[in-house]
């Protein structure tokens, strides 16, 4: 992130804390992200917390966060339902437990990052949440920003025919959002564009796929883990 971008930023979160003042929750996509505003220092006013999942992978539930919804996702990660609970749902205890009079999403305009950003604005729907809730789409590569003010109106039924049905919703979509949903419902499928490269390089080693991975499907947002995920079901 250099000094341009970090300006930008400072100049939204700005804007934002005049209105709101502090009483402001700002969710970022993730722990790299919440590093990275960490070690920029951009935490100075308002709560921030890291939303630590990675929900265009697995199963999941209609109502979020619910018993049912961590028990299926610790599941589908593969790990102890306490283990999820440390690193996804109790680093958001400020979300659950505290009123906020604005909420800020910092996410990437990646499929990884829309998937989760279609959850959070699900949630914040189901809460019955009624601040002001605001969609930062951050770049992650340049870390330039865009602001969109989001309404709270059909998302949670966007997430369940995403989500639980795959289907593509007919409700008006912000862009970034719609080529998301594109991505996920192309993802998901058994046979895909990923698959098909992963099939036409397995002659690569594991590290040199990987790479040749990231480089040629950055708009997925993958990482290590759905990767390897998809190698091994593969070999």
């Amino acid at each position: 992130m250099d000094i341009s971008q970090k300006l930008k930023i400072g100049a939204l979160k700005n804007k934002i804390e005049d209105q709101f003042g502090q009483d402001i929750l700002n969710i970022l996509n993730g722990q790299m992200m919440f590093e990275e505003f960490y070690r920029h220092q951009l935490m100075e006013n308002g709560d921030y917390v890291p939303f630590n999942e990675a929900m265009c992978s697995n199963d999941t539930t209609a109502a979020i966060f619910s018993d049912e919804f961590k028990q299926i996702r610790a599941s589908g990660h593969q790990v102890p339902l306490e283990e999820y609970e440390k690193i996804t749902v109790t680093p958001l205890i400020s979300l659950f437990e505290n009123k906020y009079k604005c909420i800020v999403l910092w996410f990437g305009d990646d499929m990884f990052c829309q998937i989760n950003l279609l959850t959070v604005l699900a949630y914040l729907e189901q809460m019955g949440y009624d601040g002001k809730v605001y969609f930062h789409t951050v770049k992650e590569m340049t870390y330039e920003v865009e602001e969109t003010e989001i309404r709270l109106e059909g998302y949670q039924e966007i997430y369940q025919q995403v989500l639980i049905h795959h289907r593509l919703p007919e409700a008006h979509l912000m862009p970034v959002m719609y080529q998301g949903i594109r991505l996920y419902l192309e993802y998901i499928k058994e046979d895909n564009e990923i698959t098909a490269f992963i099939k036409k390089h397995k002659d690569k080693t594991k590290d040199e796929l990987l790479q040749r991975l990231f480089h040629r499907f950055p708009h997925y947002g993958l990482g290590d883990l759905q990767y390897i995920k998809l190698m091994e079901a593969l070999s």
